[in-house]
């Protein structure tokens, strides 16, 4: 119960006492004194349960609409771009459960109704929650992500915010020029091999390192580094990496001396993140889903990689980023 409403609700049950005693009274005022008394005792059995319906009435109060996210930056970051974006496009409060684990713990929310929203990645609801082959085209991962989450899930896939997460991969430009290397399968140039660091999400994701792997037969120097992607930027200056593989939102993508290396082979598969809201939330709280709406294509990489690099060491609020964000993006008016 919300705090507010519970502070109320024993004045509201003691008035409704006292209204229901001063009517009977009026009621049974003109009957004689023997039919007055068995109306009395009727009444006092059934009074009790005449009222408990509508005392529990006045004690409930509305559920709150629930935005959820994953347990990463990004993820709470998008939650809470959101979460401000209803609340004052709407009008309502809105309540806040981000942190919540891995991606199957958060559907299972969503599925069970104890959130209402969450962002997501196409890339990785397909082969996760879908246990479907991943596709490189984008038109039709998301058809399938719609037409699959109405029906197995009843949960709307909203369009896009406007960004593709995707696996990169980047040389340092002073290899790029001395090699030659632009595209992905110029890395069989190097003869000795790589040192390749990679982040622990994309060391076993299928659309990460095993598919590098598997489509360009790169050679190792050395085992896969994983590693955090806060890692990456000493791990290039010490050199004992010079090949990165990471998601395309990660801050070390801002550094002006890397090569990004061309897809040739086309077998990086989109990565765009969407809001998944529940159907019942959608007919529960009108307007939800236009509002979301209005995020659909206003989030860019550069924003989102702006956010990471604010909120990586904890000393900004996430509302606050999240307000500036949608402050530059017109979403304040």
């Amino acid at each position: 119960m919300d705090p507010a409403a519970g502070s109320v609700a024993g004045p509201i049950h003691v008035t409704i006492l006292v209204w229901a005693k001063l009517q009977l009274a009026r009621a049974f005022s003109h009957l004689p004194m023997g039919g007055l008394n068995r109306m009395q005792n009727g009444c006092k059995l059934a009074l009790p349960l005449c009222l408990l319906g509508l005392l529990g009435a006045c004690s409930r109060t509305p559920r709150l609409l629930v935005v959820g996210s994953k347990a990463s930056i990004e993820q709470v970051f998008l939650a809470e771009v959101a979460a401000g974006h209803l609340e004052r496009k709407l009008g309502i409060k809105v309540a806040r459960k981000y942190n919540w684990g891995e991606t199957m713990a958060v559907h299972t929310g969503l599925v069970g109704g104890e959130i209402d929203l969450y962002p997501e990645y196409g890339c990785i609801a397909l082969p996760v929650m879908l246990r479907a082959q991943m596709d490189t085209d984008r038109n039709s991962m998301l058809e399938r992500l719609r037409d699959e989450y109405a029906s197995r899930f009843r949960a709307l896939w909203l369009d896009p915010l406007g960004f593709d997460g995707r696996c990169l991969v980047a040389v340092r430009q002073s290899d790029s020029a001395k090699l030659k290397i632009t595209k992905m399968s110029d890395l069989t140039r190097r003869k000795e091999g790589w040192r390749i660091g990679v982040t622990r999400e994309f060391r076993a994701r299928k659309d990460g390192f095993p598919l590098l792997d598997a489509t360009y037969h790169i050679t190792l120097r050395t085992p896969p580094a994983a590693m955090e992607p806060a890692l990456f930027p000493r791990a290039l200056t010490e050199d004992t990496i010079d090949l990165i593989l990471a998601g395309a939102t990660e801050i070390v993508w801002v550094r002006d001396d890397l090569q990004i290396l061309e897809d040739d082979a086309r077998v990086f598969p989109p990565c765009e993140m969407s809001f998944v809201l529940r159907s019942d939330a959608d007919q529960a709280y009108p307007g939800v889903r236009r509002a979301l709406a209005e995020l659909s294509g206003k989030v860019t990489l550069k924003a989102v990689r702006a956010a990471n690099i604010k909120l990586s060491d904890g000393r900004v609020a996430v509302e606050s980023v999240a307000e500036g964000f949608r402050r530059e993006a017109g979403l304040l008016r």
